[in-house]
């Protein structure tokens, strides 16, 4: 009964969101409004006349793009309990999200979006739900590892802690018992500690479903596994699905499907900690996502002419920064992604990359998006499996007068001919790309690229020493020689 019945609220949600994308103008508008509506007492609504807000147009003439630099008095003030900064009251607490090579930030949550996060995260639920017609989930568990539920404190009391921590501690009571790993190992705040103890716990649990960043799940996976040397189908026996965001899975694809068999469902997610979660991948064989239109946040999207479009006016195949509206107090704040739209009506997208994240030192304009496709395609075509990989550009000196990309790259198991991977990267990024076949084509501009053999376990070790390993981390794409420091023998 419990089993048909998450069946039945699974299609009822799915179905909802796929009506409200063939009118998603008028419910974006709505959701702007009462946004401006309910924080126009605020110290952002009063500097940005809220008061005389009342159409989207309005809007872009008096609140500018923003982003965190913009934000961060109000935010700092409301980390000292000050009231009433960018939304109504205090933040709840405070979520911090870790930049892929820059410095910590720390965004406001309050309670509508903490309700709303946790309720984007029932979405994917539902979507795994509708495409598996699953009655039998809740016989076992959903084993997720994310940050720790342990908050901290700023000097002023104001708590704040790791976003995935974050909405794990404030979980409906019902969700709990079908968690797993248990509460004590998800307050450790130590990864590698977390990973062991978790393994442990996971070794002899009937997991049905697992959540998380590909390239941590993987981990967890090879911990689990190593306990008593079982594969981990021989372990979860059960497990049929796995809803993982965060990054590109591409290039994860083919090590997960090798190891998992068939019977595991793969659900992506677009997810960030400005907004929760923004779009679902709720059909089989299609990687666009559903955009989720009525958690609280108001989405624009910025082409490359500039101009602020709302999720009606945008274009199949064009890439658009992203800028959120929301109920956390953020306000046409950029969150640093590219997305590219599959469909307007219903409006589907894909996510493109990282805005700051264009290798583009050479003025190739190659996207953060296109060099994972062109890793999954050349690991494809040279049936091979890689576990990581980043880009580092290297310029032009005394012995070379022109310059190239250097894949540095982690392989599972034996690796490839480097020379063949290396031109199925080439010929997979001109193919998609004019400006970068233009550099490679023009006598001295850009060599081909060349692939760095990287050694196993070098990837983890380096984002440990950077501090970043374990629960949303990522590994940068794209890097230069400083950052690159410990991956390349002899730094």
């Amino acid at each position: 009964m419990i089993g048909w019945l998450l069946q039945k609220l699974a299609r009822r949600r799915i179905r909802a969101i796929a009506r409200q994308g063939r009118d998603p103008e008028r419910l974006q508008c709505d959701t702007l409004l009462h946004l401006v509506q309910t924080a126009a007492r605020t110290r952002f609504g009063k500097a940005h006349e809220f008061a005389a807000i009342d159409s989207v147009a309005a809007f872009r003439e008096r609140v500018p793009l923003g982003d965190y630099e913009s934000h961060q008095p109000y935010f700092e003030r409301a980390q000292n309990y000050s009231v009433d900064e960018t939304w109504p009251g205090t933040p709840a607490c405070f979520a911090m999200t870790s930049g892929t090579t820059g410095g910590n930030k720390y965004l406001p949550h309050t309670e509508p979006s903490i309700r709303a996060s946790m309720a984007g995260g029932t979405d994917a639920l539902w979507a795994y739900l509708v495409r598996t017609n699953d009655r039998s989930l809740l016989r076992g568990k959903i084993a997720f590892l994310g940050g720790s539920v342990a908050l901290d404190a700023f000097p002023s009391g104001m708590p704040w802690g790791d976003n995935t921590g974050i909405l794990a501690a404030r979980s409906p009571r019902w969700v709990r018992p079908f968690r797993a790993p248990s509460a004590a190992t998800l307050a450790l705040g130590d990864w590698e500690k977390k990973l062991a103890v978790a393994a442990k716990e996971l070794e002899q649990t009937d997991v049905r479903l697992l959540l998380g960043v590909p390239s941590w799940a993987l981990l967890l996976l090879d911990a689990v596994e190593a306990i008593n040397g079982r594969t981990i189908r021989d372990i979860w026996p059960s497990w049929r699905g796995f809803i993982h965001g965060g990054m590109a899975f591409g290039p994860y694809a083919k090590t997960f499907r090798r190891r998992v068999g068939d019977g595991v469902e793969f659900v992506d997610t677009y997810t960030a900690t400005e907004g929760g979660m923004l779009a679902i991948q709720d059909r089989r064989d299609d990687p666009s996502m559903a955009v989720i239109l009525d958690r609280g946040v108001y989405y624009e999207f910025i082409g490359p002419d500039e101009r602020r479009c709302g999720i009606h006016e945008v274009e199949v195949e064009v890439p658009y920064r992203i800028a959120v509206t929301t109920n956390a107090g953020l306000w046409a704040y950029e969150i640093g992604d590219l997305v590219r739209f599959t469909s307007v009506a219903p409006p589907r997208l894909v996510f493109h990359g990282r805005r700051r994240f264009f290798l583009n030192a050479f003025g190739e304009h190659v996207s953060q998006g296109e060099l994972e496709r062109a890793i999954e395609n050349a690991a494809f075509r040279t049936a091979c499996e890689v576990a990581e990989f980043t880009v580092m550009p290297e310029y032009p000196d005394a012995q070379e007068s022109s310059g190239r990309h250097q894949f540095l790259v982690e392989f599972l198991g034996a690796p490839p001919d480097l020379t063949e991977f290396a031109q199925a990267i080439d010929a997979t990024i001109a193919a998609g790309n004019e400006d970068y076949a233009t550099h490679r084509g023009s006598a001295g501009q850009l060599r081909p690229p060349v692939v760095r053999l990287i050694r196993s376990g070098t990837f983890v070790a380096w984002m440990k020493s950077r501090g970043r390993l374990g629960g949303q981390n990522k590994v940068p794409r794209i890097v230069d020689a400083e950052l690159a420091r410990g991956l390349l023998p002899g730094t």
